[in-house]
């Protein structure tokens, strides 16, 4: 008889004992025997229609949901920083090399996908999803101070660090496949 093993926020099937044993199956291995069976789950979809809570909402919210209608967002990994992006943001990463000004950039790292109706979250990564960056300028970040004493033993320094950085636009957010 099969049981049934919540740990580690994963709901793991577990083999009934077997006679002469403990009757403990560790449940990674137990995890592993499982997934190894099926094919592997490349991404999550949840659907959260609009309908389900509009009785909830006054008029001003109504219109500003329909204004917002075909807005896309995403979520990307960018050189390992995560960003969440919706089309024409502007994002300032650490300095990326080989891009010049006006070029542009396809990331296929996109952890999620998500819309107004749909959100799908990429097991580690969506399939056939894409963001398009525009590289707008390289520059140096603010000054930062870094100071440090120690009291009563006549020492102090003072320096700054400037990073450099790298100004990007999203032109684009291509969903690939939201099934």
């Amino acid at each position: 008889r099969p049981m049934a093993l919540f740990q580690w926020g994963l709901l793991v099937a577990r083999a009934a004992p077997r006679a002469g044993s403990r009757g403990l199956v560790s449940p990674l291995r137990a995890f592993a025997a499982g997934a190894a069976s099926e094919s592997p789950v490349l991404q999550t979809t949840v659907k959260h229609p609009i309908a389900a809570i509009d009785s909830y909402l006054d008029e001003d919210q109504r219109l500003i949901l329909s204004e917002t209608k075909d807005t896309k967002f995403a979520v990307i990994s960018l050189s390992g920083t995560q960003y969440k992006v919706c089309e024409d943001d502007v994002i300032v990463s650490n300095l990326i090399h080989g891009h010049d000004i006006g070029e542009t950039l396809e990331l296929d790292d996109v952890l999620m996908v998500g819309s107004q109706d749909k959100t799908v979250i990429g097991r580690p990564t969506v399939e056939g999803a894409k963001v398009r960056l525009s590289v707008e300028e390289h520059t140096r970040d603010k000054k930062v101070i870094i100071f440090k004493k120690k009291r009563r033993k006549n020492y102090d320094r003072k320096t700054g660090f400037r990073r450099d950085v790298t100004i990007m636009r999203v032109t684009e957010i291509v969903p690939g496949t939201l099934e």
